[in-house]
């Protein structure tokens, strides 16, 4: 072991080891020390306005995008603290299950759609208790021994109550077998991708997966949006999709994408890195024109 997976590995056995009760202070004391630095604070910025910039009246753009900002850097430590509590996230409320467990009941498979937003990571796990376990739709990377610490725990927390990660590089046929064992794929949008659609009033690049696989398949899609009320976190699962309701995958997928959006926009802070999680168009082709689309990553 080198010695900086030594540093990460104790370093994360001491954050595990913080009680609960302190967790609240210590996110805060994160918050304020993050925000102090002016490249957090300009990143920040820059990742809300581009949820906010064509959603929001333009006056008090700039103070509202400043709000949400200061929001999304403590949400974003608080979800750094969190994943070496598992506890905290294994158990989320969940509601509509029966839209999961009916959709899984057509002997079809089901395709368990979401994107990086709010306590996903935990939403899986939550799930699986009640269950229903998914397949996860992850990154190779994300599997092999040179993955970081922290990484690795993200991926234990979604495998947890009986959760399985599968990579990505099975491809669509390995998901399409899985489909039509009956299994729960999960998978995200919200990768850099090929296909455009649009989100928050932008032209923006998703993964075509979810919706390829649901269209080649026939399974339903499921889609799973992270959210939140006076009781706290709470995972929603909707009404499924039939992909043959839909006239070509491209309009089930802008069907998919325009669930996440009510939520993301509702809780813009909660969104993970959504510069990073959206590709930016070359040109600005035809709704419904498919370039190549790609399998979508967790």
């Amino acid at each position: 072991m080198t010695v900086d997976r030594r540093a990460e590995r104790l370093a994360a056995s001491v954050r595990s080891r913080v009680p609960t009760a302190l967790l609240p202070a210590l996110v805060a004391a994160r918050t304020r020390l993050a925000w102090r630095r002016a490249s957090v604070r300009e990143d920040a910025r820059a990742q809300m306005r581009f949820l906010l910039e064509h959603t929001r009246p333009a006056a008090g753009l700039d103070a509202e995008v400043d709000r949400v900002a200061r929001a999304y850097v403590r949400y974003q430590a608080r979800r750094g603290e969190l994943r070496w509590h598992p506890e905290l996230l294994t158990s989320l409320r969940v509601d509509g299950l029966g839209f999961l467990r009916g959709a899984r009941f057509a002997g079809r498979g089901v395709v368990l759609n979401f994107v990086h937003h709010g306590y996903y990571d935990g939403a899986f796990p939550s799930i699986a208790r009640l269950g229903v376990p998914a397949h996860m739709v992850v990154h190779p990377y994300m599997l092999g021994p040179e993955a970081p610490v922290w990484l690795q725990q993200h991926v234990r927390i979604g495998t947890a109550n009986g959760g399985t990660a599968v990579s990505s590089a099975v491809g669509t046929d390995g998901l399409l077998d899985l489909l039509r064992r009956g299994q729960v794929v999960a998978i995200a949008s919200d990768v850099p991708g090929r296909t455009p659609v649009t989100l928050a009033g932008r032209r923006v690049l998703g993964s075509f997966g979810a919706a390829r696989l649901a269209c080649d398949s026939g399974a339903p899609v499921v889609v799973l949006t992270s959210e939140e009320d006076d009781e706290g976190p709470l995972v929603r699962l909707h009404e499924p999709l039939d992909p043959a309701d839909h006239a070509s995958p491209h309009e089930l997928l802008q069907r998919m994408i325009a669930i996440h959006e009510r939520v993301l926009l509702r809780w813009p802070e909660a969104t993970d890195l959504p510069l990073s999680r959206w590709g930016t168009p070359v040109d600005d082709p035809e709704p419904g024109s498919e370039r190549s689309p790609e399998v979508g990553r967790a």
